[in-house]
């Protein structure tokens, strides 16, 4: 009772409580950095909880990465630090589980990678993932996403979680590493346009999508700012998500309506999101696109909200990840939209069992 009583009042106050103003951050420091005590408990519990589907993986199972990672020399068994290779061209490789369960990573030449992925003619996900991920944690994420969406899913696995550092420090790390990365992620976009054409199946209704979630954004958001860079791209993909977007909301706008690589846009949002909120109370961030949109909004995009079906919860990494583990595990509605989305589908808004349309013309928000 006290469990739900205190997630009820901590809900009421991340939901309602006005812009902080400065007497306010310390005590909203203080309630964050009790719940992260709260939280950290609850998240102990939520990783072994993940464990268990990518546990029930076939040994048969397999999943495509593309890194601009460094390789790890120390290591017996092929492994990437957590270090921005700029001086090569991207990495491809081909992974899948041993008996032990334990990662097994395969090199492959760009043209071997290219006809893999070719021979399988069935749907198809970038997935770009978002801060504090190791090369293991990135792999994992993609199975996750992979068995429980039955997609096909190649990974572009990025440094993101630097050794001996946390928190903020880690965060603006990632953020220098993005800026580094460029250059890496206009040659994973020229590969996927590359995919799309020499993959006959794209031919036959066969979908591309492209996931970015959280940080991940921020490669769109740099892209976007690049004189002409990305207009050089014709369709790539049907469905472009922007998931938990940990970047800033104001003028969101103007960097969403230059991104035309694709069919459509769906800009999802949490305003309880736990990450966002302590992104954006202890940085110098302001209010991120992933806890709530505000006008002017993209012409080029859909707003899904799920404050009402996700909302405040714990384990708290739920609020800001909810595309797999318990929460679509729990709703299928949201399953669906996220299902759909990913096999390139046209999201119906106009069923009123999965989505409710804003009062305040801002997107819509998805039921539980």
């Amino acid at each position: 009772m006290f469990m739900h009583a205190l997630l009820k009042t901590l809900e009421k106050i991340i939901n309602y409580l006005p812009p902080p103003k400065k007497s306010q951050i310390l005590l909203m420091r203080v309630v964050l950095v009790f719940l992260i005590h709260i939280a950290s408990i609850n998240n102990v519990q939520a990783q072994i909880n993940d464990s268990v589907s990518f546990s029930g993986l076939n040994k048969s199972d397999t999943i495509y990465i593309i890194t601009n990672r460094t390789i790890d020399t120390t290591h017996e068994n092929l492994s990437f630090n957590n270090d921005v290779n700029q001086n090569t061209q991207l990495t491809y490789l081909k992974v899948s589980l041993n008996k032990s369960e334990k990662i097994v990573s395969q090199l492959l030449k760009h043209d071997n990678f290219m006809t893999q992925i070719c021979d399988k003619t069935t749907d198809w996900l970038l997935f770009i993932h978002g801060d504090s991920k190791t090369y293991e944690q990135s792999v994992k994420r993609g199975f996750d996403i992979q068995n429980l969406h039955k997609i096909n899913v190649v990974v572009f696995s990025w440094s993101s979680k630097a050794k001996a550092i946390t928190g903020l420090k880690n965060l603006n790390n990632s953020k220098r590493n993005v800026l580094k990365s460029m250059l890496h992620f206009n040659e994973l976009l020229a590969f996927m346009d590359s995919f799309k054409k020499e993959n006959l199946a794209f031919n036959e209704n066969v979908k591309l999508s492209m996931l970015l979630h959280s940080l991940g954004n921020l490669y769109l958001e740099n892209l976007a700012k690049e004189p002409a860079v990305e207009r050089k791209f014709n369709k790539i993909f049907d469905n472009v998500i922007i998931n938990s977007a940990a970047v800033d909301q104001k003028m969101h706008q103007d960097w969403v309506e230059k991104t035309t690589f694709q069919e459509r846009i769906y800009i999802t949002n949490n305003k309880s999101d736990f990450n966002l909120k302590g992104k954006h109370i202890f940085s110098k961030d302001g209010n991120q696109l992933g806890e709530k949109a505000k006008k002017p909004l993209a012409e080029n995009a859909n707003y899904v909200q799920f404050s009402k079906s996700v909302g405040f919860r714990f384990p708290t990494g739920t609020t800001h990840t909810y595309f797999i583990g318990n929460v679509p595990n729990k709703s299928q509605n949201i399953r669906d939209f996220y299902f759909n989305a990913f096999h390139g589908c046209q999201i119906d808004f106009s069923d009123q069992s999965h989505f409710i349309k804003r009062n305040k013309g801002v997107g819509y928000y998805i039921l539980f």
